[in-house]
C-alpha cells in the first residue's frame, strides 16, 4: 500500500468509525465526535473551523522502507511423483533504506457542530 492510499484509508475509517460510534452511544444518552463546545475554548486550546465545529488533529508517524533484492538461483534435478533427486544453489543480496515522516491532518469529525464561547 502506498502512503497516499494509507492516509486516505486511515482518515476515512476514522471518520466512519466516529459516525458509527455516535449512533451506537446515542441510545445511552452519550455523544462522540464534534459536538458543541461550551466554556473557554481559547484557554483550553480547542480549535474550531469557520462554522464553529471542533477540529480534531490526526497525527501520523509513518515509517517508510524500501528494499532492493537480487536473487540468483540455479539447479538441476529429476522429480518423479514425490521423490526428487538433484542439486540446487542460490545466492541472495539485499539492501534496504528506512525513512520516517511525521505530520498531522486537521479534520472535523461527524457531530452537531457549532460552538458557544
Amino acid at each position: 500500500m502506498n502512503v497516499q492510499d494509507f492516509i486516505k484509508t486511515a482518515i476515512t475509517e476514522i471518520v466512519a468509525g466516529v459516525a458509527e460510534a455516535r449512533e451506537a452511544v446515542a441510545e445511552y444518552g452519550a455523544s462522540a465526535g464534534s459536538d458543541r463546545v461550551y466554556g473557554y475554548t481559547k484557554d483550553n486550546k480547542i480549535m474550531t473551523d469557520a462554522a464553529g465545529r471542533q477540529v480534531t488533529v490526526v497525527e501520523f508517524d509513518i515509517a517508510l522502507a524500501q528494499t532492493d533484492a537480487t536473487d540468483t538461483k540455479g539447479g538441476i534435478g529429476v522429480f518423479l511423483g514425490t521423490v526428487g533427486l538433484g542439486s540446487q544453489g542460490s545466492s541472495h543480496g539485499e539492501s534496504s533504506t528506512h525513512s520516517r515522516i511525521k505530520f498531522n491532518v486537521p479534520i472535523v469529525l461527524p457531530g452537531k457542530g457549532g460552538s458557544s464561547v
